[in-house]
Formats: C-alpha cells, sequence, structure tokens
C-alpha cells in the first residue's frame, strides 16, 4: 500500500497485520490504538536537505554555510515536523551508525551570520538568493519540513520555491539526473562511513551532490586500507569533520524509523534498515 493512511486504517482495523515502515504522524496515531504496538530504535538514517554543488551558488562553500549551515534551524525542524521524536543532525552519519560523531556545534543557528556570507556573495534584499526545494511525495513530513525551511531562507533574506513531485520523478531527478538545487528527503540506514563513501567519488552516479575533493577520496581509501578499529575510528571521524567543514552533504535531523504490528504477530523482528527477515515471526490465531 503506497498510502500511509490506507495502510494505518487497515491495521488498525485487522485487515493486516503489520507495516515495516511507519511515517512519524501515522506512528502518533497508531500509538494510541488498541491492540498495535509501535516501535522504534537507535537512528541510523539521516534527514537530508541536500544542497546540489553543480549548480551556482552551491558551488561556493559561503553559500553552502549560510543556506545549509548557519540559516538552517535544525531544532526548530526537529521540534516541529518530527514532535521531538529526533535531534539536529549537522555529521554525515547518524548518531546509531558506527562511530558516528557529534558535529552540531559547527552549525549553531545564526541567521545573522547566515545573511553576511550571502552578502558577500552579492545577494540582498534587491538581489535575493533564489532557489527550488524539490520533495517527493511518499511522506508528507518531508513537505513540512521544506516548508520550514523555506520559512527559514525568508529570515536570511533567501527566497525559496516548494515543488513536491511524485516519488519516481524525485528519484530520477536527484539520483539519476542530478536535476534539483535542493532536496528534502529521508535517506538510508547506513552500518558505518564506508557503505555511504560511494557518494564521495566524483563522477560516479552516486555523486548526488557534485562532490569533487581528492582528499576526501584519499580519507576513504584509507578507511579501507586500514585494519584495526581504532585507526579506522579516527579516519572516520575525520571524514565527518572535512565533510561538515565543506558541507558536501547537508543533513538537517536524524530520521526516526518506526514499525508497527498487531497483538497477534508473535517475535516481530524491529530492523532499522531495507531488509527485515521474519524466519521465526507467527500469527497467533
Amino acid at each position: 500500500m503506497k498510502d500511509p493512511l490506507t495502510a494505518s486504517a487497515s491495521l488498525r482495523s485487522g485487515e493486516i497485520d503489520f507495516i515495516a515502515r511507519v511515517p512519524i504522524q501515522q506512528a502518533l496515531l497508531l500509538e494510541k490504538s488498541r491492540g498495535l504496538t509501535v516501535l522504534t530504535g537507535t537512528e541510523m538514517a539521516p534527514t537530508v536537505a541536500f544542497l546540489n554543488m553543480r549548480v551556482k551558488p552551491f558551488d561556493d562553500v559561503r553559500a553552502r554555510r549560510a543556506v545549509g549551515g548557519y540559516g538552517l534551524d535544525r531544532a526548530e525542524i526537529a521540534r516541529v515536523a518530527f514532535h521531538g521524536r529526533t535531534k539536529p543532525l549537522v555529521s554525515v552519519l547518524a548518531p546509531g551508525v558506527q562511530d558516528a560523531i557529534d558535529l552540531n556545534e559547527l552549525y549553531p543557528y545564526k541567521p545573522d551570520e547566515a545573511k553576511r556570507l550571502l552578502k558577500e556573495l552579492g545577494y540582498d534584499e534587491k538581489n535575493p538568493l533564489k532557489f527550488t526545494i524539490l520533495i517527493g511525495n511518499h511522506d508528507t513530513t518531508l513537505a513540512d519540513i521544506a516548508a520550514l525551511i523555506k520559512n527559514q531562507m525568508a529570515k536570511i533574506g533567501a527566497e525559496a520555491k516548494l515543488l513536491l513531485v511524485d516519488t519516481t520523478a524525485a528519484v530520477d531527478r536527484v539520483l539519476v539526473k542530478h536535476d534539483f538545487e535542493m532536496t528534502v528527503s529521508n535517506w538510508g540506514t547506513l552500518i558505518d562511513i564506508n557503505q555511504r563513501s560511494v557518494s564521495f567519488f566524483k563522477g560516479q552516479q552516486s555523486d548526488y551532490m557534485g562532490i569533487d575533493d581528492p582528499k576526501l577520496e584519499e580519507m576513504v581509501h584509507q578507511w579501507r586500507r586500514t585494519l584495526d578499529e581504532e585507526g579506522r575510528k579516527k579516519i572516520s571521524a575525520d571524514i565527518q569533520r572535512l565533510i561538515a567543514d565543506q558541507l558536501y552533504w547537508v543533513n538537517a535531523t536524524g530520521y526516526p524509523f518506526y514499525q508497527a504490528y498487531r497483538d497477534n504477530v508473535k517475535n516481530y523482528p524491529f530492523y532499522n534498515a531495507a531488509l527485515v527477515l521474519f524466519g521465526t515471526t507467527w500469527l497467533e490465531k
């Protein structure tokens, strides 16, 4: 079922027995329903606000720091869009991912600093920065986040236009054609920095934002060559700091992952990833 509302209604009525991924709005409703269990766990996926560095002015780190750094009120997004169920996130890795470090202090919400950076780039009240935020329609929370960001951008003198498209079109524009200025979406669950590093190499299809940094590529190779755990942990931290400093990858918050099932489902395996195995799950008659 593509529609979360329909899926939630079907779960409550008993037409279906579980939902493997529940959007936050529906999770809040299902938590109040009798005969259902709603599960969540450590966050291993982010909510992204990617800036395409192939498009001006986001090829300039000052623009990225203005829009994706100091001008982004991550705390508001976490509080309003996710009802406080997640936290602000600057690091490329969500807090539940191996070796993730907290880098939120790098970009506190400072709209005046964002305005200053935009002014350096030639943007002001007479010549405001204008860009479009692309959003897929698979999760209504994402449209809410985009609307919050639009309002936050107005506070730094930037004009953001929202473009809501079918999920298939959003995937094609972001993952295939790299045709966007900013896009807001939930993103994949990770195990470690290496799993994400497929996006860090220039010219690769998975280089969605247009990263071009030989130093970053070499750091990834170093991580892969390093066998000891502490060495990898240090390199992972250095990679996260470099990416955050340059804002190659813009995260807004974590993305809380929910699953729900009826009480007749026994031994349900919560798994915060794309693959959920049900070999030991059974239905009580």
